[in-house]
């Protein structure tokens, strides 16, 4: 039998201040059925496939104590009674506005990823390290494999796409905080092939 495919939120925050400012993007999993039906399993083919429900900057030099305040708007703009993840940059100033996060009780399972220059993800008492190269790898994977979906209405999407077009690109000067966001919150997904899993096309 295919594994059981759950609806579950990804929230991903990238913190910035006097250069660039903090981003959010919102990654929902949604497994549908495809219509197909499996004779050798003898059960309905599902797909999995992730929807960006939000994608936004918050003002340049937001103060940090403020964070908590804008993401607990944007997680009550979710489903509830769906599981909620929070990927947050612990890298550096992010520490602080992760303790800020935790006191806030914002009903998520909070998960601080510290960006790294390294070469192998590791763990420290207080978070998770990722290399820069190894997450940005990963939402790489995410979109090559067009298990993406951005729904033709989504505020900020203008955004979103310049930043994924002009990320890397030599002479861009396209903002990366939409792209951080994106990946940490792509993160915990870990696209891995599985029965049922069938990539789509991206809106």
């Amino acid at each position: 039998m295919q594994a059981e495919l759950r609806r579950e939120y990804f929230v991903g925050l990238d913190l910035g201040l006097r250069r660039d400012p903090s981003a959010v993007v919102v990654l929902e999993r949604l497994p549908r059925d495809t219509g197909v039906y499996d004779r050798v399993l003898r059960c309905q083919v599902m797909e999995t496939v992730f929807v960006v429900r939000e994608a936004r900057r918050f003002p340049l030099e937001m103060p940090y104590v403020e964070i908590p305040v804008e993401v607990r708007r944007v997680i009550r703009g979710l489903r509830e009674g769906v599981t909620k993840k929070l990927m947050v940059d612990a890298t550096g100033v992010g520490a602080p506005v992760v303790e800020l996060l935790k006191k806030a009780d914002l009903g998520v399972e909070l998960k601080p990823v510290v960006i790294t220059g390294g070469e192998t993800v590791g763990r420290l008492p207080h978070a998770e390290t990722v290399p820069r190269r190894v997450l940005l790898e990963n939402l790489r994977i995410l979109l090559e494999t067009r298990a993406v979906r951005l729904p033709a209405g989504l505020a900020g999407l203008g955004d979103l796409r310049r930043e994924l077009l002009g990320f890397g690109r030599r002479g861009s000067r396209e903002r990366d905080d939409l792209v951080f966001a994106m990946a940490l919150a792509g993160w915990p997904v870990r696209p891995q092939g599985s029965f049922g899993f069938m990539p789509n096309r991206m809106v």
